[in-house]
């Protein structure tokens, strides 16, 4: 697979918390030479509060603008990947923003997958933060379902769970 959107490039990952964004980002920008960015940590840097905090004091359609102001005004940036958080593709018409301006690429994984990555993390996410595990791997599974529908418009779908340690995909192969 190999995908080049123009003389410069912008990646941005999507897919749902815990799917491994951060992660495999921070990888692949490394090994191909791209700057990243984490939306969830510059809207924190900006606002001077962490996620939880925002919605816990301003709720979630807050955070989805801060969101949003934050992913736009990247615009024109090269050369870099994008880790968007689990709902940035789902609010804000952001998706139809990402394919107009870069390559989507949704980190898909399984629900058990996610569980597992997310239960020592559940303090961080405002979302999961009171969720017993059995409650926790309802609510992942529901909003996938919820959400695949915008994440099945990226323009790449890859699957994480079994990827390489090492494994850099091969749109990011110039």
């Amino acid at each position: 697979m190999h995908i080049r959107t123009s003389a410069y490039q912008l990646i941005f990952l999507i897919g749902f918390m815990g799917s491994g964004k951060t992660y495999w980002g921070k990888l692949w920008a490394e090994k191909s030479g791209l700057d990243f960015f984490d939306l969830d940590e510059i809207v924190e840097k900006e606002q001077e509060k962490t996620i939880a905090k925002i919605f816990a004091e301003d709720g979630e359609q807050h955070f989805r603008n801060l969101e949003t102001n934050a992913l736009k005004k990247f615009s024109g940036k090269a050369n870099a990947i994008f880790a968007c958080g689990g709902g940035t593709p789902c609010f804000n018409d952001n998706l139809s923003w990402m394919n107009e301006n870069g390559t989507s690429v949704y980190l898909q994984s399984s629900p058990e997958n996610i569980l597992k990555r997310l239960v020592s993390e559940k303090e961080k996410r405002p979302l999961i933060k009171h969720l017993q595990q059995d409650e926790l791997l309802f609510y992942i599974t529901e909003k996938i379902k919820e959400r695949e529908t915008y994440y099945n418009q990226a323009k790449i779908i890859l699957n994480v769970d079994d990827l390489p340690i090492n494994y850099l995909p091969g749109f990011l192969k110039l």
